[in-house]
């Protein structure tokens, strides 16, 4: 690990976090994408403990990656189509695939 540590700061609070140099461009990455939502939230809710603005963050964000990772249910009926029509001309004469 390299000994140049990477900054992140929330609410006026520094965190020094440390990464593989192979890693540290991620978690550059990373570090400012938690940094803008912590900002956002700690501005409409200035007031807040620095926990409760991470809590937030943590939990904005993961809602965020999980519908960022579903797949459009059209998308999914097309594919449907799609394999059962393969599975039809790819089947036996006579064989439907079908129990």
């Amino acid at each position: 690990m390299t000994t140049d540590a990477l900054i992140a700061t929330i609410k006026g609070r520094t965190f020094k976090l440390n990464a593989p140099e192979a890693q540290r461009g991620a978690l550059a990455e990373a570090i400012a994408v938690v940094e803008a939502k912590c900002a956002t939230i700690a501005t409409k809710s200035p007031s807040s403990e620095i926990e409760r603005v991470l809590l937030l963050a943590a939990l904005e964000l993961a809602a965020a990656s999980k519908d960022a990772d579903a797949i459009d249910p059209r998308l999914e009926a097309r594919l449907a189509a799609m394999h059962a029509k393969l599975a039809l001309a790819l089947a036996p004469a006579g064989v439907t695939g079908k129990a």
